[in-house]
């Protein structure tokens, strides 16, 4: 088992919100996740250094998972030279050879918004706190202390999927994917993650970062469909070559049940999760590429006019 490699220190960083929540991926799960905003923005080499230690980015913060009772959620990452696409990945890739594929730098829309609460509330990840509303996708997915590029994947002119990808040196972290439910039958999340891995090839990356796995949630199964593959285990990456060899498979129900028991063996201590600030929180789904004002924010988030166009 190989611990990450570090030539350099990690980026100073500091604690900007600790709590405990319910988890969205396990009913009666508590969740803690401090995130921590960097001291300054990310270089390529320091993005490189937090996400071999297991750090996702979120907006201008990054975290790691520190549940109290509970250790599914696994850093995924595939090493890029060794994957090999299989007889699926290349059906996936045939369904979706009419898609267009664009990269640019990431913006917020109506559209964008939109597709964004839809595909959260297709795959059950929209919780009464959730923020659904422009400031919230800015914040998200739009602002990064990090060098960030948006992939988008078009239907002819209609947008279908959008995946938001951080780039160090070695490293390209999949920060967030986000798809149309309406075209679930073309597996555009994979067909993402086949196009970046093309992306990352050319680009002499070698790891291609998927972000948090656990065994038994449904919305993050296909994160371990992908081999060879490594995850970060109590600190330790290890390796899974194939389906055969890898405990989550061969066994799901043993592998999630050793990392994390039941809620009924947590001595009461669920603990609710509490609203994320006081502002109401409403979808976005007015007329689709409408420019998004800085005059309909609070004044101290303020961004300027958008572009109306794609």
């Amino acid at each position: 088992m190989a611990r990450p490699e570090q030539d350099n220190a990690p980026p100073p960083t500091r604690v900007v919100q600790d709590r405990f929540e319910a988890c969205v991926y396990r009913a009666g799960q508590v969740a803690r996740c401090p995130a921590r905003a960097p001291l300054s923005r990310l270089s390529p080499e320091g993005l490189d250094i937090l996400l071999a230690e297991g750090d996702q980015r979120v907006g201008q913060t990054v975290f790691r998972t520190e549940c109290p009772f509970c250790h599914a959620c696994e850093p995924v990452r595939i090493d890029v030279a060794a994957f090999k696409p299989s007889r699926t990945h290349r059906r996936v890739s045939s369904r979706n050879a009419d898609l267009r594929v664009e990269m640019g730098p990431p913006v917020l829309t109506r559209r964008r918004v939109a597709l964004w609460n839809r595909h959260r509330r297709g795959r059950g990840l929209l919780t009464e706190y959730s923020r659904r509303d422009p400031v919230g996708y800015q914040d998200w997915l739009v602002e990064s202390c990090a060098s960030t590029v948006e992939v988008r994947y078009l239907e002819g002119s209609r947008l279908v999927g959008v995946s938001l990808l951080d780039l160090g040196v070695t490293s390209a972290n999949s920060a967030y994917h986000y798809f149309d439910p309406a075209v679930e039958r073309r597996s555009v999340g994979v067909f993402s993650v086949l196009r970046e891995l093309q992306f990352c090839a050319a680009a002499g990356i070698r790891w291609y970062y998927l972000g948090l796995w656990a065994s038994d949630a449904q919305a993050l199964r296909y994160k371990s469909s992908w081999y060879p593959h490594e995850r970060l285990i109590r600190g330790d990456w290890q390796r899974f070559e194939s389906r055969a060899t890898d405990p989550a498979r061969v066994d799901p129900a043993a592998y999630a049940a050793a990392a994390c028991p039941p809620p009924d063996h947590h001595n009461g201590a669920d603990t609710p999760a509490e609203p994320a600030d006081g502002r109401t929180n409403h979808d976005c789904d007015g007329d689709p590429e409408a420019p998004l004002l800085a005059a309909q924010l609070p004044p101290d988030e303020a961004f300027g006019a958008l572009d109306e166009e794609d």
